[in-house]
């Protein structure tokens, strides 16, 4: 079923992509975030909508100088680099057709395969989690995983660094940090299923998280992520490449 679905959706992604000239669609907000067009006015879904801290932005800069063509290629190729080190651990027949399905992520150019990268890296290297908490901030629900095993160091090196970053961003771009906290209060009811449902998807993410950490099943914090993803598309569930190599994972980090 996979080598079916694996290269329908890869064609589809970059016909419907081309047809429509907007390849990179999300990749486009954050070339212009980075280079100083930094607006929080867009809901999600709109063309060009910037919804992470101005952390992020900050960071991606010095790739923004780049044109918007060899920015988004180096977009594509970073995160093709890393969906091909996450599907490593799985056999040919499967890796390739999974690398497919994830075409579509590949063509919108988003952050969900950055955020799995970062789901395993982060089991050994907590400061990794800052990446998901400036940005999809309820997709940092991994961070239960210490919390639920007493892990409190951990969880304080996580938030120690996120802090730090926040501290750092805030003193060079304060104003830009001001809009951000009142975007993410006026949109907090901006989720497609609404805020009350969205609230029960986190609540339950955290359950599926914490009940990992109890059967030492880390590979569940893939799942718990595309259940607390603030906005659910087809993409999303890219997040799920995370699992073979969390499956392989244990207290001690990513093998």
């Amino acid at each position: 079923m996979t080598w079916l679905l694996g290269p329908y959706f890869a064609a589809h992604a970059i016909v419907f992509a081309v047809l429509n000239r907007n390849p990179g669609f999300d990749a486009h907000a954050y070339w212009l975030a980075g280079q100083g067009d930094l607006v929080y006015s867009r809901a999600a879904g709109q063309t060009d909508a910037f919804l992470y801290s101005p952390a992020f932005a900050f960071v991606i800069r010095p790739l923004t100088v780049l044109d918007w063509p060899f920015f988004l290629a180096t977009w594509v190729i970073i995160e093709a680099v890393l969906l091909v080190w996450l599907l490593k651990p799985l056999q040919l027949r499967w890796s390739i057709p999974l690398f497919l399905l994830c075409v579509p992520e590949l063509v919108n150019a988003n952050i969900f395969i950055l955020l799995a990268a970062c789901a395993v890296m982060g089991i050994g290297r907590p400061g990794y989690w800052a990446f998901p908490l400036l940005t999809k901030i309820t997709s940092g629900v991994g961070l239960v995983w210490f919390a639920v095993r007493g892990e409190w160091r951990r969880v304080l090196q996580a938030l120690g660094f996120t802090i730090t970053v926040v501290a750092v961003s805030y003193i060079l771009t304060p104003t830009e940090w001001h809009s951000w906290i009142n975007f993410l209060a006026t949109q907090s009811g901006g989720t497609q299923d609404g805020l009350f449902s969205f609230v029960l998807r986190c609540m339950l993410a955290a359950c599926v998280v914490a009940w990992g950490a109890k059967k030492n099943w880390p590979w569940l914090i893939a799942p718990a992520m595309v259940i607390a993803s603030p906005v659910f598309a087809l993409p999303t569930l890219t997040l799920l490449v995370a699992i073979p190599r969390l499956s392989t994972a244990g207290s001690g980090g990513a093998k």
